[in-house]
């Protein structure tokens, strides 16, 4: 939901290798970096509120490594 803080449980499959979650606007403005750790493990993050809308998510290690947020009214 909009306006509401969130959990992202992000769990790093990949054996010695290092990803993360950046959420970003539609602007590119960052408005979450989560904390790079290597795999195989698991993180919670914890998001301040969004507005609706939609938003880029994506891994700063591997800048190809997208996907969209929609985040509801």
């Amino acid at each position: 939901p909009a306006d509401t803080p969130f959990a992202i449980e992000f769990a790093n499959n990949d054996a010695g290798i290092q990803h993360n979650v950046e959420i970003r606007d539609a602007s590119g403005k960052s408005l979450f970096l989560g904390e790079i750790f290597p795999g195989v493990d698991v993180r919670t993050y914890t998001v301040d509120p969004l507005p609706a809308g939609t938003y880029t998510f994506v891994c700063t290690v591997h800048p190809n490594m997208v996907g969209t947020l929609t985040v509801g009214g």
